[in-house]
This record gives structure tokens, C-alpha cells and sequence, in this order.
């Protein structure tokens, strides 16, 4: 068990292909050129989940037969999971949604995301103001053969219970309130037979919580967006000390670091080193286009 990367989406099992594995910032001096947060699930050959659509999604859905060496249509994809709503990880369901529309879509898309906070709105409400009747892409409020179908899912980091989000069948999406500063945010976890990937989404500090839900995983995607060391916004990412006592409690089988930021870059090695130091499983760092089997 565990995962590994693959050239092509193998035709039975779960399977993920990374979209896009960067943050919010714009920087073409750094190499790779990362996209932001968005990922695919594959099981049995086909897309069934999309989990986060930051900015770059429209493009790498238009490449994924080309990276994942796999036929794909967007209307192959069951439901969207949004672990937060920066826009580096939502911004780009719009034109997925329309997309969908324009190539005929004809049974309902499963949306799910964060319920709201205190001092943010959650995904039932962001998709009102989106696509409601006086949203800002109110012409797709009236879908001609489907609908969208949300369902905010709990985000309180107070509440360590490990809920049911998503029910696709032999797919099942389960999730965890994980704190990110004042932005109302979730982990996942899906799973299919005895396969699973866990995803942190972007969380700060260690919680037990989603330590519980990445539980045995074969795959635990996690945040590593800054150094050890203090810098802006570091208040809101955990560290790679923190990443790697995450993978080292959950008894993850691997490790799959994104969301790297500029800040990490030039100082990857020494960050992984760090990790290292509370994990020693196998460590991947994330690449645009780059599948892996599960399981």
C-alpha cells in the first residue's frame, strides 16, 4: 500500500493527478511554475472529484488527458471540494461550472466546501452569491439540464468530529474543521475500498483532528507553503516541523508536500531536511501535471 508516481492513470483503483501545486503569488523567475491549489481523483479510470480549483484549474483540465495519459471529459467529474475559499483555491469554479453547461452536462454537480465563519461566508453562500438568481454569474442560475446541488460541510475547529461530506457510491469524501486563520476551512479525506488520500488543505499549527482523519492513509497531500523560520503569513501555514510530526502521527504510508510558496523555494532542501526529521516515510513534493497511484 501507498502511493506512487505514475506516467498514466492505471485503469482500476484511486488515483490523483495534481493540477496545480502552488499558492497565490505570480513568479516567473521561480522553476517550477506552480499553478494553484487544484486536484483530481481518479477511480477506475475516471475523474469522479475535483478537490479545490484555484487559478490554473480551466488550463489544467484542458491538459489532463495529456498529463494523466487518461480520456477525460468535465462532465466525468461527480462533485467539487473546496477545502477552503481563498481564492487561490476557489477561484476558478466559475468556468469550471460553465464548462459543464456548454459541453452538455445532464445529472446534478455535487458541491461541497466549508460551512461560514464568524467573519466569512461558506460555500452554500458563496455559490448564492456566485451563481444565485442576483449572483454575479446570474445567467447561470437557470440551468437548462442540471443543477448544482451544495451543502456547506462543518468547518468549527472546535468540533473534532469526523463528518460525512460526500457520498459518490464507492467513493466517500469525509472532512474536519482545520484552522486557517479567521477562514472557515476543511480536510478531507476520500477513500475507496481500502484505498485513501487525505488532504490537509491549508491549515496552521498541529491538530489532532486531522491527524485522526489522514489515519493509516495511503497518500496525506499536506501544506508545505513556508519555511521554518518566521516570515509574512506564516501565522497560517504550518510548519515543516508541524507537517512532519502531521505524517509521522497519522501513520501515513507517504507523504505528497504542495501549496509551495516563494518564500520556501530557495529553501526546500533545508525544509524537507526538517520534515525528515519527524517523518521518515516516503516524501514527494508536488509537480503541475504529475499523477499518482494509490493504494
Amino acid at each position: 500500500m501507498g502511493a506512487r508516481r505514475v506516467d498514466q492513470v492505471p485503469e482500476s483503483g484511486l488515483a490523483l493527478t495534481v493540477l496545480g501545486s502552488g499558492g497565490p503569488f505570480l513568479r516567473e523567475d521561480l522553476v517550477p511554475r506552480r499553478m494553484s491549489s487544484a486536484y483530481v481523483v481518479w477511480l477506475d479510470g475516471r475523474a469522479r472529484l475535483l478537490v479545490d480549483a484555484g487559478g490554473g484549474v480551466f488550463h489544467g483540465l484542458a491538459h489532463l488527458t495529456e498529463h494523466a495519459g487518461r480520456s477525460f471529459d468535465v462532465n466525468d467529474l461527480d462533485a467539487v471540494v473546496l477545502t477552503h475559499l481563498h481564492a487561490d483555491h476557489s477561484g476558478g469554479l466559475p468556468p469550471v461550472v460553465f464548462a459543464m453547461l456548454m459541453a452538455g452536462r445532464d445529472r446534478p454537480l455535487q458541491v461541497r466546501g466549508p460551512s461560514a465563519g464568524d467573519r466569512q461566508p461558506g460555500i452554500e453562500e458563496v455559490c448564492d452569491l456566485l451563481f444565485g438568481s442576483q449572483g454575479a454569474w446570474r445567467y447561470l442560475h437557470r440551468f437548462d439540464r442540471f443543477a448544482l446541488e451544495v451543502a456547506d460541510a462543518p468547518s468549527d475547529t472546535g468540533d473534532p468530529t469526523i463528518h460525512r461530506t460526500l457520498d459518490l457510491g464507492e467513493l466517500q469524501v469525509t472532512s474536519v474543521g482545520v484552522p486557517h486563520g479567521v477562514v472557515p476551512s476543511i480536510g478531507l479525506r476520500v477513500g475507496a475500498g481500502e484505498a485513501s488520500i487525505a488532504f490537509s488543505g491549508d491549515v496552521c499549527g498541529l491538530h489532532g483532528p486531522l491527524i485522526r482523519l489522514a489515519k493509516d492513509t495511503d497518500l496525506f497531500v499536506h501544506d508545505l507553503s513556508l519555511p521554518e523560520r518566521q516570515v509574512p503569513h506564516g501565522h497560517l501555514h504550518a510548519k515543516p516541523s508541524e507537517v512532519g510530526e502531521h505524517a509521522h502521527r497519522s501513520g501515513t504510508q507517504a507523504l505528497l508536500l504542495t501549496h509551495l510558496m516563494p518564500a520556501l523555494e530557495p529553501e526546500l532542501d533545508d525544509a524537507l531536511g526538517i520534515v525528515a526529521d519527524h517523518y521518515r516515510g516516503p516524501t514527494m513534493v508536488a509537480e503541475d501535471g504529475a499523477s499518482y497511484a494509490i493504494g
